[in-house]
């Protein structure tokens, strides 16, 4: 297998770990964010890395023309979704009215020694994580009847934009607390105004790609009547 594609491939393996990390590894000391973060972004370097090594190497195959988008989406999809949940567990621990304040799912993560909830937010609110994840599926079925038919779409500068706010989001918003040994509000309503950004980014970017192909789409079209 060429060098390039291996890189590529590596973001399979680097997504779960990540997520492993994120909602196992203990909240004491930020563990589960310092991990999931260092290893989101050694995914992120993964995406940089394979195109740079391909070119350099002219290693560009038409396998790795596919793998690459996969692979992209496989990683960012999983770990938004995981990100939705607490993270080690536990995630922020939020008040009643902070939760009240939030766009993120609030869970219970346990019982104080009074009886009342422990109440834990993960980092993503949803609704812009299922919209992300509607697009990828959206485009990839668009792009895979294509392909079953020999036809071609065109990418869009776009797609490329799409993928590195995606990425500056899911970095950001793991990084932030990491960083800070500790989290504050702030930091929440941060990670939920960007994933909306990167979320409405997505569906831009979708909207450019069928108005673009338009013509290669009809064809489509004109071939299953």
């Amino acid at each position: 297998m060429l060098a390039a594609d291996r890189i590529t491939l590596a973001r399979l393996v680097l997504a779960p770990l990540a997520v492993a990390a994120y909602l196992l590894l203990p909240m004491e000391g930020n563990a589960c964010l310092w991990a999931a973060g260092w290893i989101c972004g050694a995914a992120e370097f993964t995406d940089w890395l394979d195109g740079r090594v391909a070119r350099a190497r002219n290693e560009v195959s038409d396998f790795g023309k596919l793998a690459d988008p996969f692979c992209d989406v496989f990683y960012r999809m999983l770990v938004y979704l995981a990100l939705l949940l607490p993270a080690g567990g536990v995630g922020f621990t939020v008040t009643a009215a902070q939760a009240a304040d939030l766009q993120q799912s609030v869970h219970l993560v346990g019982i104080a020694g009074d009886g009342s909830a422990i109440l834990g937010a993960g980092l993503m609110p949803w609704l812009p994580v299922v919209l992300m994840v509607m697009r990828e599926i959206v485009q990839g079925a668009v792009r895979a009847m294509c392909a079953a038919r020999g036809l071609v779409l065109a990418a869009r500068w776009s797609g490329k934009a799409k993928a590195w706010v995606q990425g500056v989001v899911l970095i950001t918003s793991i990084g932030l607390p990491a960083v800070f040994f500790g989290w504050q509000e702030w930091m929440l309503h941060a990670a939920a105004w960007g994933c909306w950004a990167a979320a409405l980014l997505s569906l831009a970017s979708l909207g450019e790609y069928l108005w673009v192909n338009r013509s290669v789409l009809g064809s489509l079209a004109r071939r299953t009547a």
